[in-house]
């Protein structure tokens, strides 16, 4: 809801990221979106809380997940966006220990997220994904 808010009370260049997520979902089908978020949703957790959180920490695979953002570093809306939707999906895996409730998180996040730049709400000028 966050991202929501900011993407329409903020300027554009705050939310644009040079058009990637609008060139990955704007032309895709529906069930394309969802494959594609699923296959995110799942390889990143896997990578980031299943091995990284697992084995370094909550912080280093929080911040090593938004760095993998490298595209919103330069925007600072867009990686304080990250960086918050890493360390909440990180303490999620801190509080329950569950890949499969940090899977449906980012899944939920990013798919929502995708739809919105597919059916058109503002997608020309909105490309933030944060995960």
């Amino acid at each position: 809801m966050i991202d929501f808010i900011l993407m329409n009370t903020l300027p554009k260049q705050y939310y644009d990221d040079g058009g990637i997520n609008n060139k990955v979902f704007k032309n895709r089908s529906i069930p394309g979106i969802i494959g594609v978020t699923l296959l995110v949703a799942v390889s990143e957790e896997m990578l980031f809380r299943g091995v990284l959180h697992t084995e370094y920490g909550y912080w280093a695979a929080s911040l090593l997940f938004a760095l993998l953002h490298f595209r919103y570093l330069s925007k600072i809306v867009l990686l304080i966006s990250v960086l918050f939707v890493s360390f909440f999906i990180g303490y999620m895996f801190e509080l329950t220990g569950s890949l499969t409730v940090t899977i449906t998180a980012h899944f939920i996040i990013d798919v929502v997220l995708a739809m919105w730049i597919r059916l058109g709400n503002r997608g020309e000028s909105n490309d933030s994904i944060p995960s």
